[in-house]
This record gives structure tokens, C-alpha cells and sequence, in this order.
């Protein structure tokens, strides 16, 4: 049994709250458990058929890795009990159906007993990948498991994906998630797994989005405290699911879905064909979502809070402190990897003109700017390929910081506005349920319905002038850094700024 870690203040506090609200709320008739299995933590809702979000947990997953290189599926059904041992019964014991969803391109092989073969082939783990012919994200994953480990790809029976992993584990049921069959061909088809000489039978049939998987087993119950027989109904992947929960469901609609990763995905009635942006089936068939992705935005935020020290921070007093340096302040550049094709890559990087006088503000600055940045930068390139962005709706954890709200306002110069549940996945997989329950006659139908927005931030047009010198600036030095690191020339020097 793996031993309960403290959580956050932050996270205490918001589960204190939702017991308070639980316990002067009569839960109605129908209401979902909604789970999303995110990189780097869990997270559960329970939503009912107005979009309220009567219960919310999260729980850290690295804190139950045995080895942080390594992502083990079993670790997301162990953390998913603890958080259902601290549900409240009444809702454990009546809630209507259950929906999850989570991060992707992820792959996990099982065996003919349900088992996983090895660790989970993670979507950022890049190197575990090899070439196949066609479209698929999933593929190249299955095809680099082949060849480096032969003998346990003979022992497969099926490859999953993260959601429908823990899909399978409630029910037994394996089953491929789909929206549509023009979005199979980033999964699989029949003809990318004759060329890549796959097996059509490691890979199960495919189903919609809110389609019934199966009904929690006599097992699952026994392992997690489900009651037996709730149904599981399909939800998938993360990225497509936060689509519903911000009600970007309609062509012009934007959002930023932002948490170890970030996508301003953008709602288009017409497919968008350029390297420097993705564009996939929107989850509402015949749209497409057309996205910017700033891949590690999170990771890298996260990383800079630990080796500065500042992980005891609260977030708004670290962003206020950073907010405070000035603009025209003789400041350090954080530049990420080499942006190419439709990614910015956040993962690594490198501090430019780093002097002995700037501390932890002027550095985190550096970092948050760059993202900024980066964010600004996806929404231009979507309008000039006929993406009008006037608004983003923002999701996931930072969406709950407001001093980043209005930052990000002022940086992109348009409004943000949130979500009254902030964890879109939560509420998009309520959607999926709710509408597989018959609630509501289509997903698109229980987004409107169940999706409202809480509050908004107005970009200033003073601080946003600031930042578009900054920003001219910094694109100018990133493109002479790419250049010069290309050449293998010195180091650039910055000239002086207004």
C-alpha cells in the first residue's frame, strides 16, 4: 500500500470548500464522476446535469513513482483509490455514471490477463517512437515497442491508451475511442496497420464519444469502492474532451488548455494546412481544431519554482513579485528549444544575458515572458491563417491565478475569461456521460448547457504597448540566437532597449 502524501494548502483548501458546498447541497438525481488522468496528477469531479461541480480532489502523481523516468499504469488506479477513499459515501454510493479521460498520445501494452507489459509509452517521451507510414500519433509508439522489446510484443493482447487504460480496469471492457472516423486516422486504420505489419486484433473496436464502455465490475468495486454495475461511458482524450468543458464548440471560438503542457486550440469550420500549426477533427464532427502547442509550459513553470526555491510560494505571490520588474528593466531572456513545426518546446532552454545582479524575480520573468510570448505568438500565427482569435477561454491549473490571467491578457492583448470550473476535462467528461445517460441529445447540446463562464480580464492598453516592445524585441533575439546557434557563431549581444 502506498503511503498518503500531504497535500498542497491550495488543494486542502479547495477540498475543504467542495465538502462545505456538498454539505448544504441536496445532490440531484443524476450526477457523474468525472476523472482525468493528467501527467502529473489526478483529478476527480463529481458534476450533476447543470454543470456543478459538487465535489473536486486532486492528487499528485510523481509522489507515488517509484522512478520518475518511468511511468508505471497501475500507479493512476492506485491514486485513483486513494481519492475515492476520501469521497464523500453519498456521493460514492449514488452517483450515475463515470467518464474519464487523460493524456494521449500515451500507449500501454496488456497482456491476456488485463495486465500492463511495461511502463506506460508516454505522449512526451519522444525517443520511444519510430517512423510508420499514415497519420497516427499512436503508431510510431506501438512500432518502437516491437523492436526494442520483441518478446513482450509477442505476449501482447491489446495497446490502450491512457483513458481508455483506466476505462478497461473499471469495466474489462477494451475498447478504442474515437469522435469520428475522420479522426481514426491519427489512432489507426485498417490500411496504416497492414503497412506497418500490425495485428488488427491488439487493437480493439473503436466507439464514440458518451457511448456505453461497460458497467463497473465486481473487481473494480472491490479494488476502488465503486458500486457494481455503474456504467463507464466514453470520454477520451484529454485535449479533446477540454474542448467540450469550454464550450469550444462553435467555429471562432478559442481556448487556452493550459497544464504540464498548453494548446490554444481554436474552433474552425474549415481545415488549416500549414507546418507551423496543427489541425485535427474537432471533437464536434465536420470542425476542426486548430491549434497552437506550447509543449512543457508547465513543466518548465514547475521546474523553475523548484530550482529557485520557491515551491513554498503561493503562485500569486511569486507572479506579483515577477509582475514588479519592471519592462524597460535590463533583464535576462529565457529562449526554449528551437520552435519547429506546429510545437514551441518548453522542455529545455537557455538563459541569455544572465548577470550577476538579477535574482529569482528577473529570472521568472525571463520564463513567464516567454510564454507569454510563445501564447502570443500561436495567436497570430492563427490569424493570419483566417483564425480570428477575439477571446481565450483559459482551463486548467493556471486558469485559477489571476495575476497570470490579467498577464496573459495583456501580453496576447485580448480578454480571457474562465470557466466557472476551470478543470475543463472534468465538465467535458461530465458531457460525454451526461449524454450517453441520454441527458442531453448530443455532447454539443450538454456543453452549452453545462459549460458557464465565471469572470473575465480586459487587456490594458497601456501595459499592453509594454509588452508588444518587449515582444518585437524578444522575437528579434530568439531569431539571431537560432541563427547563430545554427552557424555555431558567439553568442549574441543585446543591444540597448527604449
Amino acid at each position: 500500500m502506498i503511503a498518503l502524501h500531504a497535500r498542497s494548502r491550495h488543494e486542502l483548501y479547495t477540498h475543504g470548500v467542495a465538502e462545505s458546498i456538498l454539505s448544504n447541497h441536496r445532490p440531484k438525481k443524476t450526477f457523474v464522476l468525472s476523472v482525468d488522468v493528467g501527467t502529473t496528477s489526478v483529478k476527480l469531479g463529481c458534476v450533476d446535469t447543470s454543470g456543478e461541480l459538487l465535489w473536486w480532489d486532486r492528487e499528485r502523481i510523481l509522489a507515488h513513482q517509484h522512478d520518475s523516468t518511468r511511468w508505471y499504469p497501475k500507479t493512476w488506479v492506485r491514486v485513483l483509490q486513494i481519492m475515492l477513499d476520501r469521497m464523500p459515501r453519498t456521493l460514492l454510493e449514488t452517483l450515475s455514471a463515470v467518464a474519464v479521460s487523460g493524456h494521449g498520445p500515451t500507449v500501454i501494452p496488456l497482456d491476456h490477463d488485463g495486465e500492463p507489459l511495461s511502463h506506460a509509452l508516454m505522449w512526451l517521451e519522444t525517443h520511444e517512437s519510430e517512423p510508420v507510414a499514415g497519420e497516427s500519433y499512436f503508431l510510431p509508439k506501438v512500432a518502437w515497442f516491437r523492436s526494442a522489446h520483441p518478446r513482450l510484443f509477442e505476449s501482447t493482447r491489446y495497446f490502450l491508451s491512457c483513458p481508455e487504460f483506466v476505462s478497461f480496469f473499471l469495466t474489462g471492457e477494451a475498447v478504442t475511442i474515437s469522435q469520428s472516423e475522420e479522426f481514426s486516422r491519427y489512432i489507426w486504420t485498417p490500411e496504416q496497420l497492414r503497412s506497418a505489419d500490425l495485428d488488427p486484433e491488439l487493437f480493439p473496436p473503436f466507439i464514440g464519444i458518451g457511448d456505453r464502455i461497460g458497467r463497473v465490475s465486481s473487481r473494480a468495486s472491490g479494488y476502488l469502492g465503486l458500486r457494481v454495475g455503474v456504467p463507464v461511458c466514453a470520454a477520451g482524450h484529454d485535449f479533446l474532451i477540454s474542448l467540450l468543458g469550454t464550450k469550444t464548440i462553435v467555429p471562432g471560438r478559442t481556448c487556452d488548455r493550459a497544464g504540464t503542457s498548453e494548446g490554444i486550440n481554436h474552433c474552425s469550420e474549415t481545415p488549416v494546412t500549414t507546418a507551423q500549426i496543427r489541425c485535427l477533427p474537432h471533437v464536434v464532427p465536420g470542425f476542426y481544431n486548430v491549434a497552437g502547442i506550447l509543449s512543457s509550459t508547465g513543466r518548465l513553470f514547475e521546474w523553475f519554482r523548484r530550482i529557485s526555491g520557491q515551491e513554498g510560494l503561493p503562485y500569486d505571490q511569486m507572479l506579483n513579485e515577477i509582475k514588479r520588474v519592471a519592462h524597460r528593466t535590463q533583464k535576462p531572456w529565457f529562449f526554449p528549444s528551437i520552435h519547429q513545426g506546429a510545437a514551441w518546446e518548453f522542455s529545455r532552454g537557455m538563459f541569455i544575458e544572465l548577470g550577476a545582479q538579477h535574482g529569482t524575480a528577473e529570472m521568472g520573468r525571463a520564463v513567464v515572458d516567454s510564454i507569454g510570448f510563445a501564447v502570443r505568438e500561436a495567436v497570430e500565427i492563427l490569424r493570419e491563417h483566417g483564425c480570428e482569435v477575439r477571446s481565450l477561454t483559459a482551463c486548467g491549473g493556471q486558469a485559477k491565478n489571476a495575476v497570470w490571467n490579467q498577464m496573459k491578457s495583456d501580453i496576447v492583448g485580448v480578454p480571457i475569461e474562465v470557466p466557472r470550473v476551470e478543470d475543463a476535462e472534468l465538465v467535458g467528461d461530465a458531457c460525454a456521460a451526461l449524454t450517453g445517460l441520454g441527458e442531453f441529445g448530443s455532447v454539443t447540446e450538454a456543453s452549452e448547457q453545462l459549460v458557464t463562464l465565471k469572470q473575465r480580464y480586459e487587456p490594458s492598453n497601456e501595459v499592453h504597448g509594454l509588452y508588444t516592445t518587449g515582444y518585437h524585441t524578444y522575437r528579434r533575439l530568439y531569431s539571431r540566437f537560432r541563427e547563430a546557434l545554427s552557424a555555431g557563431d558567439p553568442p549574441i549581444t543585446r543591444p540597448h532597449e527604449p
